[in-house]
């Protein structure tokens, strides 16, 4: 993405997903007029979930409320992102280590490794938990989901403004609002 090489194989978390299929989910936002960032990511590159992942989408799935919504459409476009064992490619441990993140990270984390993916996508970009995602990965970038959003901006595959409306309209449901790091992404688009 911008300044850094394109990403073509990406691990995604299930918090990123989640977030990434919120303007669908969102009855405010009009995904036939302005940009859908799920469908931009399933169709711009390879991308590669752990089982864990796709359980944790069902588990948020069964809720009645926008993140539930958004869990359901990540697992209707199924068909467009591909599953695959952590624990069942070479050189990873035999069971889930300790790293200090959940089930899905850790194991996301894993599999971004074991494949060699260009990135892991997560929403962690505050406090702790980025410094222990960045620590784990060991060739994928970390991919904070509202700099990806930014990079289809700087890159040219959607206008600054769309970028921007994107990020404002995923900010209050996934508690980026708040985020010095998102204000300050939101700047750089200006």
């Amino acid at each position: 993405m911008s300044g850094q090489s394109t990403l073509r194989t990406v691990v995604a978390d299930t918090s990123a997903l989640v977030s990434l299929g919120v303007p669908r989910a969102d009855a405010g936002f009009d995904t036939a007029t302005n940009p859908d960032p799920l469908q931009y990511l399933l169709t711009s590159c390879t991308v590669s979930v752990p089982p864990e992942v796709v359980s944790e989408l069902h588990d948020i799935a069964q809720y009645h409320d926008i993140h539930g919504a958004a869990a359901t459409t990540v697992l209707a476009a199924q068909n467009h992102y591909s599953v695959k064992d952590p624990y069942q490619q070479t050189e990873t441990p035999d069971s889930r280590p300790a790293i200090g993140l959940d089930d899905g990270e850790t194991d996301g984390i894993l599999l971004a490794n074991a494949v060699d993916a260009d990135g892991f996508l997560t929403d962690e970009f505050g406090g702790n938990n980025f410094a222990l995602v960045h620590a784990a990965l060991t060739g994928p970038r970390i991919v904070p989901t509202p700099r990806l959003i930014c990079d289809y901006a700087r890159d040219g595959h959607m206008s600054p403004e769309e970028a921007q409306n994107l990020v404002t309209a995923i900010s209050p449901h996934r508690s980026w609002d708040n985020s010095p790091y998102v204000t300050q992404l939101l700047e750089l688009l200006e």
